[in-house]
Order: C-alpha cells, then structure tokens, then sequence
C-alpha cells in the first residue's frame, strides 16, 4: 500500500495523468471538428426531397411515404445522370409542375384531396438514417 501511495505522489505519475488528461482533450476536440467538417460537407453536397404529410396521423403519415416513393421515383428518371447538386437543383426547378402533378394524382389514387405545394430551397431537417447512410440534422437544399 505504501508504495503505490509513492507511486501516486511521484512527479513522474502525475505528468502521465496530466498528459493522459489533455491527449483525451485532443481526441475530443478533433472528434467534434470532424463531425462539424464532415456534416457540412454533407449538407453541401446533398439535395434532398423534403415530403411534409397534412398531419402526423399514421395515414396521413402512410400517405406521406407513398408520395415520397412516387415522386423518387419519378424524379430519379430526370436527375439519375446529374453529377452535381447544381445541376440536380437546375432541373427540378425545370420540373416543379411535373412534380406536383405526380403528388396530385398519388394523393387522389390514395382517396385523399390535400392541396401540394412544391418548391425548391433550403430547409430544416432533423437527422435521418437511410439504410447505411445518416444525414445529420441541419438545413440542407431541398
């Protein structure tokens, strides 16, 4: 007992704490600046499609996924061959009315008459899990 008492109070042992303190301070400091630069990068580089169902009822919710499933795949037909979120952004702007009229008919085939609005810019998202895949939550075009 005596000598790990002495061990304690070496200068040696308290140097070693003293860098095991700050190397732990390191390794948190650069995993939050990593986290930060690589949610930006994301957010930079993703266009997202942003369905808002009429309420949070669960068939308004089911309508929500059906519309969203209808519309990528819709959209995929005009940006599957776009490189850049520039160019995704460039043509669904071109398609707005395309767009819309798809969620239209989906709504109507569902049995529901809920008006659509469709736009492009940037919006909130709280963070979602895409299979592998994990957006952080942020504003992201949209």
């Amino acid at each position: 007992m005596n000598k790990f008492i002495s061990i304690v109070k070496s200068s040696v042992f308290k140097r070693l704490i003293i860098v095991l303190l700050l190397l732990i301070l390191f390794i948190f400091i650069s995993a939050i600046s990593y986290v930060s630069a690589v949610s930006n990068n994301i957010a930079n580089g993703v266009f997202r499609l942003h369905v808002i169902a009429n309420s949070d009822s669960p068939e308004d919710q089911n309508l929500k996924y059906i519309v969203r499933d209808k519309l990528l795949q819709y959209m995929n037909s005009y940006l599957s061959n776009t490189s850049t979120k520039e160019d995704a952004i460039k043509i669904a702007n071109e398609h707005l009315d395309e767009f819309k009229q798809v969620a239209i008919n989906t709504i109507k085939e569902q049995g529901y008459s809920y008006n659509v609005n469709v736009k492009v810019g940037n919006f909130e998202f709280p963070t979602k899990t895409y299979g592998d895949i994990s957006l952080p939550a942020g504003f992201y075009d949209a």
